[in-house]
């Protein structure tokens, strides 16, 4: 089974949160473990998603180190950020090529670990271990690892036994449970359940991804990144959970549809130069388009669909959720242009509503932050063993559209 814990639904909106809920986190000394500094750390081309800018607007947090492997990066972009009207936040920010010299000489409080998906989460890579040992509440990116399940497994039980030892918290970066437009969807199927007994009967997710600013060589590798279900449609696993509870492993089905397909419909022609996927070993490369399926234990049946086939920089995603007598529509959760819209009962009309302002990634940032100040590791929507349980159905989605027949 890939189980979901039942937590109270509750609805994050941006707006909500003021400057004085932050002012709680004063004194706070984060740092950073990178490898190229990282667009999910400091930004970059492909999308919103970075921590550092949200940090910044926390008043009296600090961010007080930087680890890479690529200690130039780092500077570079601390060297950025210090230009900017939130310098303060980087005043006593240092830069280290060692993690491990870092969590020595720094009295950090917290680390976000955005690192390429290879070079974390194992035996192998025990930078989360390594933190938790030392004493340091951790927020670690998705996905968590690319190592087999078991292997991530074995591993993720030595750090949360570390982590339980020492008492800290360990989130993991699915920030989807934060939005607002995703907490709407739970709770309106939550609610027409109780009133009327209908539950969820299908539920559909659909992932494109715009590649053709994709340049990342890491991402168009699977040894490196997962693949794109592991490594991206993961976000849409932990929804698949979060939404519609415990699913049959047993029951996962999926197609695929690769480059080397004899119709050539697999072909991609935008692919970045910097890429050359044509030297990629054919059974690295990332396939075009995933399609799975299963059923919920509920007896509902889900569909994901993953597609690298877009151009520009605009990712385009959708998820349905259907019960008797209620469908719900989520529309670009990714931009400021989501919207849901639902309709219900006896009516042929929608009812419309914009989530363009909810930021999930500084909400997870702030839950992260309120978890370690109250010293609650439960009060993040998502656990280290959670976030286990969505890897481990990613990986049974690769798995299932590796088979022969899946690409037939």
């Amino acid at each position: 089974l890939f189980a979901v814990p039942i937590k109270n639904f509750f609805l994050y909106r941006t707006r909500s949160i003021g400057q004085g809920t932050f002012e709680t986190m004063a004194s706070i000394r984060v740092g950073f473990i990178a490898i190229g500094a990282g667009a999910v750390n400091f930004g970059g081309a492909e999308g919103p998603w970075d921590h550092a800018s949200r940090l910044e607007k926390i008043p009296g947090l600090k961010i007080a180190a930087i680890s890479d492997k690529i200690p130039g990066k780092a500077q570079s972009a601390l060297d950025a950020r210090r230009s900017k009207s939130n310098a303060s936040v980087y005043s006593e920010c240092n830069v280290y090529d060692d993690y491990e010299l870092m969590l020595a000489k720094e009295k950090l409080d917290a680390v976000f670990i955005g690192v390429p998906p290879f070079a974390h989460g194992s035996f192998d890579y025990p930078i989360e271990l390594k933190c938790v040992e030392a004493g340091v509440h951790c927020f670690i990116e998705k996905p968590l690892s690319v190592k087999a399940v078991n292997d991530v497994s074995a591993y993720m039980e030595a750090v949360l036994e570390a982590q339980a030892r020492h008492n800290l918290v360990v989130s993991v970066g699915y920030m989807f449970r934060y939005h607002s437009a995703i907490c709407r969807m739970r709770d309106l199927l939550r609610q027409h359940e109780a009133t009327t007994g209908a539950q969820l009967t299908y539920f559909q997710l659909t992932y494109k991804t715009a590649y053709s600013h994709s340049n990342n060589v890491n991402w168009w590798r699977k040894e490196r990144s997962g693949g794109p279900v592991v490594e991206q449609a993961t976000h849409f696993c932990d929804i698949a959970r979060y939404i519609g509870g415990d699913i049959k492993s047993d029951s996962i089905q999926a197609r695929v549809l690769c480059d080397n397909h004899p119709s050539g419909a697999g072909r991609l022609h935008s692919i970045p130069s910097e890429v050359r996927e044509d030297e990629v070993p054919r059974e690295d490369r990332v396939p075009r388009l995933t399609v799975a399926n299963w059923r919920f234990e509920n007896g509902a049946i889900g569909q994901l669909s993953h597609g690298v086939i877009l151009h520009g920089r605009k990712y385009e995603s959708q998820l349905q959720a259907w019960a008797d007598g209620l469908r719900v529509l989520i529309t670009d959760p990714y931009t400021s242009e989501c919207t849901l819209s639902y309709r219900q009962g006896d009516t042929d009309s929608d009812t419309v509503e914009r989530h363009g302002n909810s930021d999930p990634y500084m909400a997870e940032d702030v839950a992260f932050l309120k978890a370690l100040k109250s010293g609650n590791p439960e009060a993040v929507e998502s656990s280290y063993r959670d976030a286990m349980e969505t890897y481990r159905l990613s990986w049974a989605i690769r798995n299932a559209s590796e088979e022969p027949a899946a690409s037939a």
